[in-house]
């Protein structure tokens, strides 16, 4: 075979992108979908998050809370509108949360099953034998993932029609007379 200076350079060329590429498609995706500021949360934290507000707000004949996109709306809330002490909370309590998964059911939260699941959230929320910092985690999930549903797309244009002017202007309305109790004749 001859080899010319073209094909050698178009070979090496080649090369040096598939070797650029390769490391990035063999990396796991740890990465969160979103850069916080000051959470450090990784993509199996954030997977974990995902799975917590969908057994909150599972999929029925409406979408549940993964599919719009409520984890998100929970982590940038806590990323901006939380202080330090309660995102270490938070943080502290997810890790203690996903370690009594393991403990009961010998595996990852996002790993169980959805009766297992639920098991986990109904057990732990409310519980005097989890710690404060998992009560915590809890309560923050519950009421961010509720308030992201409640004020995401689908929400406010399917379920709960959102009208910004509550009532329609008939500017050509003819007055009628009122008796004298206000009503109109």
């Amino acid at each position: 075979m001859n080899i010319t200076r073209r094909n050698a350079i178009k070979h090496c060329l080649m090369i040096s992108v598939g070797a650029a590429i390769v490391p990035s498609c063999m990396q796991e995706k740890s990465r969160p979908a979103i850069v916080y500021k000051h959470l450090s949360i990784d993509g199996s934290d954030e997977k974990l998050i995902t799975e917590v507000s969908e057994t909150i707000i599972p999929v029925t004949d409406t979408p549940g809370a993964k599919d719009t996109y409520t984890h998100l709306f929970v982590l940038k809330m806590l990323d901006d509108c939380y202080t330090k002490e309660q995102q270490q909370q938070f943080l502290k309590g997810m890790k203690e949360f996903e370690k009594i998964s393991q403990k009961k059911f010998d595996k990852s939260f996002v790993d169980c099953n959805v009766l297992q699941r639920e098991e986990l959230i109904r057990n732990n929320i409310n519980s005097k034998e989890v710690s404060e910092d998992v009560s915590a985690f809890f309560n923050i999930m519950k009421k961010l993932t509720v308030q992201g549903y409640m004020t995401s797309k689908y929400y406010l244009t399917n379920v709960q029609v959102y009208k910004l002017v509550p009532g329609k202007f008939h500017g050509c309305v003819p007055v009628t007379s009122l008796n004298q109790k206000g009503a109109s004749i």
